[in-house]
């Protein structure tokens, strides 16, 4: 599990990665834990799917928490986030991205387990699809959620998800084995999470975040025809 942290203050940081790292220790939870001192830096670093759970200080430098969340839930739904305060000023605020707790300093180990326990119940899903390629000569396993799309470079496959992944494997092989109704082929040299688009226009997909996907000519007609029925059933 990844977790990222946005503190400004050193001591508060130190602080809460020793409980988020202790409770880890005490439910043997495997976690990567990513600091950032400025809301800029965390920006740059952020990608939809990269983060399971995100600490938002309220006062990030001049800027605010909630302000950083609101840019990430714009690229990522699923991201939970908790809001670390001296107080409960901005509590309100929090319902606004879908927070999942607000927490009072100093951290403590009860409230810790409180968050983590909340997020479990919240993250409860079905076994979530999983793609094995070969990278380096080692079988890697990406969830196919982190998956935003695919580009043949140099007769290699770079799975862009949470990281960067290159794969020798052939593109119509990998198609294979994404979820058939979550991925399109929109090009000879690519393929796209329909999940990930933002918006369509004749030649090329703009993805939330940023990054565009081109069309080719022969595939439009069918990506045309894919990207309005997965709209229309993701808005039910």
């Amino acid at each position: 599990m990844r977790i990222a942290i946005v503190e400004d203050d050193k001591k508060d940081m130190e602080q809460l990665v020793d409980v988020i790292k202790a409770y880890a220790a005490g439910h043997e939870i495997s976690l990567e834990l990513d600091t950032f001192v400025s809301g800029e830096d965390f920006l740059r670093a952020f990608a939809p799917q990269k983060y399971k759970l995100i600490f938002f200080d309220n006062y990030i430098g001049s800027g605010l928490g909630i302000d950083l969340a609101r840019k990430a839930r714009e690229l990522d739904n699923d991201v939970e986030f908790v809001f670390v305060s001296m107080s409960m000023e901005f509590a309100l605020s929090g319902y606004e991205v879908r927070a999942l707790h607000y927490l009072i300093k100093p951290a403590t180990f009860g409230e810790i387990e409180k968050i983590f326990e909340r997020l479990w119940r919240n993250t409860s899903k079905p076994q979530e699809s999983m793609v094995e390629v070969v990278c380096d000569y080692h079988p890697v396993l990406i969830p196919a959620s982190s998956i935003r799309y695919v580009e043949v470079v140099d007769k290699a496959c770079i799975i862009h998800a949470a990281e960067d992944i290159k794969t020798y494997m052939r593109l119509g092989s990998l198609m294979e084995l994404l979820p058939r109704n979550d991925f399109i082929r929109p090009h000879r040299s690519f393929a796209v999470a329909l999940d990930c688009i933002q918006s369509m226009t004749r030649n090329e997909f703009l993805l939330k975040d940023g990054e565009r996907v081109p069309i080719g000519q022969s595939y439009h007609n069918e990506c045309k025809r894919a990207y309005i029925e997965y709209r229309a059933h993701s808005k039910r």
